[in-house]
């Protein structure tokens, strides 16, 4: 290898931290030919792991079922657009999906409104299912959506990051809707995807919203069905920040919205909903 091409190894795998996934175009934006690309491959270096999509080669070999968080983590620092994590994945990692999960395989709900994440993420075979959102739910495409640090050993959310730049090789970052965000996208997936049973205690335990940041979610948020139905559980579980909605500044549109065929009509928001979800009773509040 001449004294160029391993220079250029050198920068590589500088910048290349451990697991981190890159996909053939990343490669050659870094100056690493097509054939290099084979050369690393084929001396240990890279390991490929799914077509045209590299990382540096682990102990664990390129046939080892890959992370989830990993491959979205890849995704968003080698690729430009908006991907995120969102829903009711977003909520799991905020440490509110007590009832978020219900057995089976787990499926991750990732959001890329601009269409911008990379063909390859949903080729891989990770360790849960991916599930792709591309329709625009809000105006404001960044509103409530966050850098947060990652502790890959215990998959916690840390604090929020300015930027997701690494100081250490340990260092991750994960690009993941607030609470707030995430129940309105949840809300969006009612009943088609997720049951009203399911979304109603899950919104049980969500004590703590901003209401501030909930109003301005629900300015932006052009799905009338969501945002109706997000203030319905607001009222029904009348958790404190609820009473501090700014509600006329949501747009609510006009006429009745059918969510439930032959259920009850909440007057107030004009949507139909499941009979056993009329007004919550006192002995349902204790």
């Amino acid at each position: 290898m001449d004294g160029q091409r391993r220079q250029t190894l050198n920068q590589l795998l500088t910048a290349l931290p451990p697991g981190l996934l890159v996909d053939s175009a990343w490669l050659q934006a870094q100056g690493v030919a097509r054939t290099s690309v084979h050369d690393y491959v084929r001396r240990g270096w890279l390991e490929r792991v799914a077509p045209r999509v590299y990382r540096r080669t682990t102990t664990q070999g390129a046939a080892a079922s890959l992370r989830w968080d990993m491959a979205v983590m890849s995704a968003q620092r080698t690729a430009a657009g908006e991907l995120y994590v969102g829903g009711i994945t977003a909520l799991e990692l905020h440490g509110l999906g007590h009832f978020a999960r219900l057995g089976g395989e787990r499926t991750v709900h990732l959001y890329d409104p601009d269409h911008a994440a990379p063909s390859w993420l949903a080729t891989l075979s990770t360790n849960a299912q991916l599930v792709m959102h591309r329709r625009t739910l809000f105006e404001a495409s960044d509103l409530g959506i966050d850098w947060h640090r990652l502790d890959l050993g215990t998959t916690r959310l840390g604090d929020v990051a300015a930027s997701p730049q690494a100081s250490e090789a340990w260092d991750h970052f994960l690009r993941v809707a607030s609470a707030e965000r995430a129940t309105i996208e949840l809300m969006d997936d009612v009943p088609a995807s997720l049951t009203f049973d399911h979304a109603d205690k899950i919104f049980e335990n969500l004590t703590t919203l901003r209401p501030r940041l909930v109003t301005d979610l629900l300015k932006s948020c052009t799905s009338i069905r969501a945002k109706r139905l997000f203030l319905f559980f607001a009222d029904r579980h009348a958790h404190g920040w609820a009473k501090r909605i700014d509600r006329d500044v949501v747009d609510l549109g006009r006429g009745k919205r059918q969510l439930v065929p032959g259920g009850r009509l909440d007057t107030r928001y004009q949507i139909t909903v499941p009979e056993a979800f009329g007004p919550k009773t006192e002995s349902e509040d204790q």
